[in-house]
C-alpha cells in the first residue's frame, strides 16, 4: 500500500489568479505544486487516526493553495483547497477518512 499521499493543485496559477482577480476555472497542471504526506496506513484504523490524517490533508491543502492576503480567501482559492483535499481522500481510499471528510464537507 502507497504510504504517501500527493496533493495536487487542481487549479493553475492559483496565486496568480487570486492576485489578479481573473474568475475560470483553470485545467490540472502535471507540474502543479504539491506535497506528500506520509502516514502509516494502521493509524487509519482508528477514528482519532483518522481524524489526524485528515487534518494534515487540510494544512497541506493550505501550504499548496496559499492565499495572497491571510485575512481574505479567496472563492478560487477556496476551490482548489477542496479539490485538494478530497482527492487526497480519494487516493486514500479508507472509509473512515473518506467518513470524517463527508461530515467535514456537510453543508446545512
Amino acid at each position: 500500500m502507497n504510504n504517501k499521499i500527493t496533493l495536487a493543485m487542481l487549479m493553475c496559477g492559483i496565486g496568480a489568479v487570486a492576485a489578479a482577480g481573473v474568475a475560470g476555472a483553470a485545467t490540472p497542471d502535471a507540474d502543479a505544486p504539491s506535497i506528500a504526506v506520509k502516514y502509516d496506513p494502521a493509524t487509519l484504523d482508528t477514528y482519532k487516526g483518522a481524524r489526524q490524517l485528515y487534518v494534515r490533508l487540510e494544512t497541506a491543502a493550505v501550504e499548496v493553495c496559499p492565499s495572497i492576503d491571510p485575512h481574505f480567501v479567496s472563492h478560487q482559492v477556496q476551490v482548489c483547497r477542496q479539490h485538494a483535499i478530497e482527492s487526497a481522500v480519494a487516493k486514500v481510499h479508507n472509509p473512515r477518512l473518506a467518513a470524517i471528510y463527508l461530515s467535514a464537507t456537510k453543508h446545512g
